[in-house]
């Protein structure tokens, strides 16, 4: 931490130790005058205090946090205290810092934003003019060196934001009326800072003039936060005119502070803290990276790219009115791939329509060409805090939303709407002073949705936009455009017209190929043919877009065939990790064999994908756990079907898939013909209830049924599929499966999750072989593993987490049950913990249930040593064989969830050499844990993730935390302060950990 001495007044926040940390972020902080205090010498951190909690420096417990970033935060100190401050001027101090701030040694390379309060925002307004004029010096003399030179262009290039507190840009006579009065109290009246309050405001406009310049010239950010409270017998010292100076509607003024308090927010859900760490965000352009292997950065700053102007019109459209006006329409229309998306997440997320719908509520629907309109109804309700109606008639459903919608003000969100019916449907936003923001291809809705509908039309991008967009994608650095390849480069992307996917996808593929008459002039010529041809607008864009994905194939021959399988998911639908993993090992796209990394290799193919554009991912949370998904563009979407469609071979595409996920199919197709030589027959979520007796499939591989209510598999339907090797039948609604379960001799994957009503498996489970990913997951009402389970001895993955009645059988035995009553269920034995224990080719295994009395995990996991991911849910474990620590290798992740009877850890969990290969450990509420033990060095050698949630009797933890020297988070929450204190302490020893979340109950 720099020293707090007027010679250096530069203090480090975040990170706590200095030396080489990764950045890409910086934050620094002025304060402002000093009013009440007698010393003003820690007004760098008591400036920025919690309110009601002065020892919380929100900027520096709470900002690291939430960004997870590598972020630099700084706080500047100067004498500003109104009764001992010297004869500075504003501009001389701004000058000091100036001096302090641009020096080399700070490296400035990163994104900056600058927050200051009050007077603060004057030094910080002064300081960036005087960082302008040196940066403009042609000639630097002795006193200039080249170096303070370059530092003071890099750094006025990259501040992208300036985020001001109560700041006065156009004076204030009452700060002056108070001041005088604090100097009276004091009994003292002298040449001091308040001497210049004259001078400061004649000098006020011209400051504001020549900052006004560069923020337009370097296109930076603004926002400001003004005070709403008047302080006692002085009233409002800066008012809300004065805020929006610069702002404009980017202000948020924060009705319960005072000009004092307008900086200390009293909590983290306080919006005048929501809304700066959104703005800061937005400035950084950085994401939270919970999974850096995948994370790049797709959409660098749009206002490069045309975006900005839609967005400052569409927030000037949905903040014209006030709270009290009636219900307002805004449409915004235009082709498919024209970034109307991208617009309505930049304008949800904007501080401006934030600050302007203080206390609405904010819902966001994707509709769909097939919405599902009652599953959007619950969703509704669920959003705006009520239960889902009971009624089944969408009509009555509508009128109770109706009730709820007009006594509340909305900011609804329908995002990509192709029906009339389905707006009527959803035009529920109708409260005071409510909007409701919808996207469309189809202006002619618009028309027909509103006589008052206000209307963006997005047009494709400008020729020097395409041109920028393009070389961002193709050329990395985009400035890197080789001489020999720049004409045909700019043709290419005039041949995308404007459409953002069009030139992120060509562009994505001509990124590394550098021969104009190889490889560069054969696509311009495809892209000028997709013109020339006889197609409609939509076809064009699919014919420019399949170009990029003939070019797949230079990647890896699989991804053509992985892009088509995303085709299979209902629209809008993000499908998780493993669901796309399995789909892909059962169907041979991925090796499954034992020795090979297929979850290394699916991601790879993913990240090919998502780097080409063809997809989408982002990082989803729950309570339990965090897993990634993936989804396609509507337009990719598309695209996908038009590959199909078009597709010619020895049989057409379109034969060997049939996809109809997500259209509300009440009836199984009878496309009988095309079934017949179907390889992947997708029907997930539907309203199927009932299956046909039996079809003619033999070619089928895959067949996906997830998301159906489906009551009954009858008895001769699974017979039909005698090459089936996936088989999904997710939130099912049956109770038990038949046995011809059993005959599908090469079934590779069996997915039952949160099949809530399944109570038994057949026995014959035992016939499957080949099996190898068995998921039972949420399947609440299932009572005990069939004893055929331990005789699946491919199986590798077994996930019963959440099936919370499961009962292990060597504890609690269930009693026979008739056979007439299971129909052709028999009746059988439950496998044991200990038997599932001892299935050798297990790599991910879950286990979840009741054990009835306190016991111990069965040593034999030990045997488990091909194991990869291993989650315990049992809360009668009491303790957990030692060996585990040696014996499984090649674990990678580990989970103690619910362990309430377990107290300690095995000593030889940290000892030297356990878990050479662990990740993530994760202990979530173990709420009998007391400690966690000392560490060796040697032990966990590449854990990078320890996490605490929920451990309440954990006292502390190690400070020989410090010898893991892979770690890079630590997070803990709800648990206690002195375990929140050895967290502190562990990362101020450690110099690598990147960061650490403390979430205090």
């Amino acid at each position: 931490m720099a020293a707090s001495s007027s010679d250096w007044p530069v203090h480090q926040l975040w990170p706590p130790s200095e030396g080489k940390r990764r950045t890409e972020l910086d934050v620094v902080f002025f304060h402002g005058l000093q009013l009440t205090a007698s010393d003003s010498s820690d007004a760098w951190s008591s400036t920025w205090t919690q309110r009601g909690h002065d020892d919380v420096c929100w900027p520096r417990e709470w900002l690291p946090f939430d960004l997870r970033e590598a972020v630099r935060i700084f706080s500047v100190s100067y004498n500003a205290h109104v009764v001992t401050s010297p004869h500075d001027h504003v501009s001389e101090i701004a000058h000091n810092l100036f001096q302090t701030l641009i020096n080399p040694r700070y490296e400035w390379h990163h994104p900056i934003v600058l927050v200051g309060h009050s007077f603060g925002g004057l030094v910080l307004k002064s300081m960036v003019v005087n960082v302008k004029r040196a940066s403009s010096i042609q000639n630097p003399t002795n006193s200039w060196s080249k170096a303070t030179l370059q530092c003071a262009k890099e750094f006025l290039s990259n501040v992208r934001g300036v985020a001001f507190y109560a700041v006065p840009h156009a004076g204030s006579s009452n700060i002056a009326k108070y001041v005088n009065k604090l100097l009276r109290c004091h009994n003292r009246h002298h040449p001091g800072i308040m001497d210049n309050i004259q001078p400061w405001q004649r000098d006020m406009e011209q400051l504001s003039v020549d900052f006004d310049d560069i923020v337009a010239e370097n296109r930076m950010n603004i926002y400001a936060f003004c005070e709403g409270r008047p302080m006692e017998q002085v009233g409002i010292l800066v008012d809300f005119s004065s805020a929006q100076r610069l702002a404009g509607h980017n202000s948020y003024k924060v009705e319960d502070a005072d000009h004092m308090e307008v900086c200390k927010p009293p909590s983290k859900e306080h919006p005048s803290y929501g809304l700066l760490l959104q703005f800061i965000v937005t400035c950084g352009e950085v994401a939270r990276k919970c999974d850096e292997a995948l994370q790049e950065i797709h959409d660098l700053p749009q206002s490069m790219f045309g975006l900005e102007s839609y967005v400052e019109r569409v927030e000037t459209l949905v903040t014209s009115e006030g709270s009290d006006a009636d219900p307002q329409y805004v449409g915004v229309w235009g082709m498919g791939g024209v970034g109307k998306t991208l617009l309505l997440q930049r304008v949800y997320g904007s501080p401006k329509v934030h600050g302007h719908f203080q206390g609405a509520k904010f819902v966001w629907l994707t509709v769909g060409q097939t919405p599902d309109i009652m599953a959007l109804y619950h969703t509704l309700s669920a959003k705006l805090g009520f239960g889902p109606e009971k009624t089944v008639n969408p009509e009555d459903y509508k009128l109770g939303l109706y009730n709820k919608f007009r006594r509340r003000r909305v900011f609804l969100v329908l995002d990509d709407v192709w029906q009339d019916k389905a707006f009527d449907s959803l035009d529920l936003a109708k409260g005071k002073g409510s909007v409701t923001l919808l996207t469309t291809r189809n202006l002619s809705l618009l028309e027909r949705a509103s006589p008052h509908m206000s209307q963006v039309h997005m047009t494709p991008l400008s020729k020097e936009d395409s041109w920028s967009l393009f070389c961002v994608h193709a050329f990395r650095p985009p400035s890197n455009v080789p001489r020999e390849l720049k004409a045909l480069a700019q043709s290419m992307a005039q041949e995308c017209q404007g459409l953002p996917l069009a030139l992120k996808v060509i562009g994505r593929a001509m990124f590394g190929k550098t021969s104009p008459e190889l490889e560069w002039e054969p696509l311009l010529k495809k892209l000028r043919e997709s013109r020339m041809q006889e197609r409609t607008v939509d076809e064009q864009l699919y014919e420019r877009l399949k170009l990029g994905y003939d070019l797949l194939s230079e990647d890896d021959c699989r991804l053509k065939d992985c892009f088509l399988y995303f085709a299979a998911f209902a629209e809008d639908h993000s499908s998780s990790f493993d669901v796309v993993l399995w789909g892909w090992i059962g169907e041979g796209l991925v090796s499954g064999n034992v020795g090979d990394d297929p979850r290394a290799d699916a991601f790879s193919l993913l990240s090919k994908l998502s780097k080409r554009s063809f997809i989408e991912s982002k990082i989803v949370v729950t309570d339990d756990n965090r897993f990634q998904s993936f989804k396609l563009h509507d337009v990719m979407r598309d695209l996908a079907f038009y590959i199909l469609e078009n597709d010619s071979g020895i049989f057409p595409a379109k034969q060997l898939y049939l996809y109809r996920a997500g259209q509300n199919l009440e009836e199984f197709p009878e496309e009988w013909e095309v079934i017949l030589r179907a390889r992947r027959l997708s029907l997930q979520f539907n309203k199927l209830k009932r299956l046909p007796g039996r079809i003619c499939a033999p070619e089928l591989l895959s067949l996906l049924l997830g998301g159906n209510p489906i009551v009954s598999l009858p008895t001769s339907f699974l017979s039909s599929f005698q090459k089936l090797r996936v088989l999904d039948l997710r939130r099912g609604e049956f109770w038990y499966l038949p046995e011809e379960l059993g005959d599908l001799k090469n079934l590779v994957s069996l997915d039952l999750g949160f099949c809530s009503n399944l109570e038994f498996l057949p026995d014959a489970v035992r016939k499957l072989h080949v099996l190898k990913h068995l998921n039972v997951r949420g399947c609440q009402s299932l009572k005990y593993l069939p004893s055929g389970v331990v005789g699946l001895t491919s199986l590798q993955v077994l996930q019963t987490s959440g099936s919370i009645y499961l009962t292990w059988a060597e504890y609690t035995v269930p009693g026979r049950a008739r056979a007439e009553s299971l129909c052709h269920l028999y009746p059988t034995v439950g496998a044991s913990l200990e038997d599932i224990c001892g299935l050798g080719v297990l790599t991910e295994l879950e286990i979840c249930g009741k054990i009835d009395q306190v016991v111990e995990l069965p040593h034999n996991i030990c045997a488990l040593m091909k194991l990869k991911i291993l989650k315990v849910w049992l809360e009668n474990i009491k303790t957990l064989p030692a060996e585990m620590a040696y014996s499984l290798k090649q674990l990678q992740e580990l989970s103690l969830i619910s362990l309430k009877t377990l107290e300690y850890l095995p000593r030889s969990f940290t000892c030297c050499d356990a878990f050479p290969a662990l990740i993530v450990f994760q202990i979530y509420y173990c709420s009998s844990l007391v400690e966690f033990p000392d560490v060796d060095e040697g032990a966990l050698p590449k854990l990078r993730s320890l996490e605490f949630h929920c451990c309440f009797s954990l006292g502390t933890l190690p400070l020989s935390l410090e010898v893991l020297t892979s770690l890079r988070n630590l997070i803990v929450s709800y648990c206690k302060e002195t375990v929140k204190d050895s967290c502190r302490i562990n990362c101020e020893k450690s110099s690598i950990w990147r960061s650490f979340d403390i979430d205090m109950d």
